[in-house]
């Protein structure tokens, strides 16, 4: 049930940080980085193998940082020469992607753990 919760507070916090980031100047750096919390929320109600959370926060947090976001969408790398900002946010978010990726990635696979699998599998069934 926590990581119900968690993944679908994940998810809304997500869409919030679309607001923040849609305005100019420092509110679009909050909402990236209320972008990246919610990726490491996602991957945390996901270690379990319910990945649903993590890529519905991860869909939300491409389209928030390459299309939504003031500072970093895609189409100023055209038209400005502030390619050093841009590059160095897309690279944070390269960085946390790769780790909550590898957070959500189990050590209780079937073909590691077949007894841990079964364990946690139990714990998820109603």
């Amino acid at each position: 049930m926590l990581y119900r919760v968690t993944g679908w507070a994940a998810i809304a916090l997500s869409i919030v940080a679309l607001f923040p980031s849609h305005q100019t100047g420092a509110l679009s750096v909050i909402g990236f980085y209320i972008c990246l919390f919610s990726l490491l929320i996602g991957a945390f109600a996901s270690h379990l193998g319910h990945y649903f959370y993590y890529r519905t926060v991860f869909l939300i947090a491409l389209m928030n940082v390459f299309i939504v976001n003031d500072g970093t969408r895609f189409m100023l790398l055209i038209e400005q020469n502030d390619w050093v900002y841009i590059g160095s946010m897309y690279g944070i978010f390269v960085v946390v992607g790769s780790i909550c990726s590898f957070l959500i990635r189990r050590e209780d696979t079937p073909q590691v753990n077949p007894k841990r699998y079964e364990a946690s599998q139990k714990k998820l069934s109603p």
